[in-house]
């Protein structure tokens, strides 16, 4: 799963069966790439970085550095007590998002379709980006993670998720 951390908002989420670098990181880095390599490009240009931040599964490093290395940063093997140890960046902004799959992984039990159980986490993930209002700390309004990164939909306040749904088959 990935996460821009100031803003709240789900990139992307995948569903595999093993903890493997080709079902893992692999699939979420090479989606990155193809959904924002040209910001990554951009943010390069004028001296700036990206960062990821990840656990101490090799196999994210590795992903990293195929398709990342030259654009963006990487904080490697952050345990969840950084501060203890002095990092500047923690990884508790996707550990406290396991929440939402945890209730996400309980609806597909007993489902034997990685496919179906991948499009129940797109829908969650939907629900999460456009839906769900939150307010931050520093915010003094309720928001979506949409809305603070700028992407407007107009939805009804009557069946969201529904609505939702129809503008996404609508642009298909």
């Amino acid at each position: 799963m990935s996460k821009d951390r100031k803003r709240k908002f789900r990139i992307n989420a995948f569903s595999s069966k093993k903890r493997s670098y080709e079902q893992g990181p692999k699939r979420v880095y090479a989606d990155i790439k193809k959904r924002c390599y040209n910001q990554f490009l951009e943010a390069k240009e004028q001296e700036k970085k990206f960062n990821f931040t990840t656990d101490k599964l090799a196999h994210y490093k590795k992903g990293f550095k195929k398709y990342f290395r030259n654009v963006a940063t990487l904080t490697f093997g952050v345990p969840i007590k950084c501060k203890k140890h002095k990092l500047k960046r923690n990884n508790n902004c996707i550990e406290r998002d396991h929440q939402y799959s945890r209730k996400l992984e309980r609806n597909s039990r007993g489902h034997k379709d990685i496919d179906g159980i991948s499009a129940l986490f797109d829908l969650g993930d939907a629900y999460y980006n456009y839906i769900d209002k939150q307010k931050l700390a520093e915010e003094k309004r309720w928001r979506t993670p949409a809305e603070r990164v700028k992407i407007k939909i107009e939805l009804s306040e009557r069946y969201q998720l529904l609505n939702l749904i129809k503008k996404i088959y609508a642009e298909d």
